[in-house]
């Protein structure tokens, strides 16, 4: 509880600039209103939530980057991002922001593999792809699944447990109530269960730096080979 009053401090000497709360997706108490407060504050506040062991080495690996340490080549696997696919999913107020940032961030998201995306978010990030790649290249830059509501994030869920999407990209809107919240806590539930594969990002400030450093990151594979 104390911990959600750090996330929102204005004081620079007792404010938390990041929480890493390695959940177990077993014990009940990782649902707890204080966890979930925690989370919901994060978000709000543009503070990364870090729920799963290969987001927390992630972000510890791109922060220790970004302060001039050399990276960790064991790492280097999971940053070959022609290997690798991400899901991206927004909720209705966050849309806008979403198609923002594949826009601006363009080159870094084609990079990767394939693209997952529910409903709507699927559809206007292929409208989007097929301005900036052309009609027949952009089609089908993502691969939409249903709406959330009705399923979309229990599909990604799965390719989650099945490791075939190792990075989540979810903008979620935490003012709004969510009639689908059951269908939310099962996918990052499913990216705790495999913890040392999965991360999910849920703030759109958060994400904004995790892509700036991605990509130097990425950069660095792609000089190797």
């Amino acid at each position: 509880m104390m911990l959600v009053s750090r996330v929102v401090d204005n004081d620079p000497a007792r404010t938390l600039d990041a929480v890493i709360y390695l959940m177990d997706p077993v014990d009940p108490s990782s649902n707890f209103p204080e966890a979930l407060a925690l989370k919901r504050q994060c978000v709000i506040h543009g503070k990364p939530f870090l729920s799963t062991l290969a987001g927390a080495r992630e972000w510890l690996e791109l922060e220790a980057m970004d302060s001039g340490a050399e990276p960790d080549t064991a790492l280097d696997t999971s940053f070959d991002l022609s290997m690798e696919s991400i899901a991206l999913i927004a909720h209705d107020a966050m849309k806008d922001r979403m198609l923002d940032l594949a826009k601006r961030h363009f080159d870094l998201l084609d990079s990767f593999t394939i693209r997952y995306a529910t409903g709507t978010t699927g559809r206007l990030l292929n409208e989007l792809a097929q301005k900036m790649k052309g009609k027949d290249a952009g089609r089908n830059w993502v691969k939409p699944f249903l709406s959330g509501p009705m399923g979309g994030d229990a599909q990604i869920a799965e390719l989650i447990l099945n490791r075939q999407c190792r990075r989540v990209l979810f903008l979620e809107d935490p003012h709004v109530a969510r009639q689908h919240e059951a269908d939310i806590q099962l996918l990052e539930r499913a990216a705790r269960t495999v913890t040392d594969y999965a991360s999910c990002m849920s703030d759109a400030h958060s994400v904004e730096r995790w892509l700036n450093l991605l990509m130097r990151r990425a950069r660095r594979i792609c000089r190797l080979t």
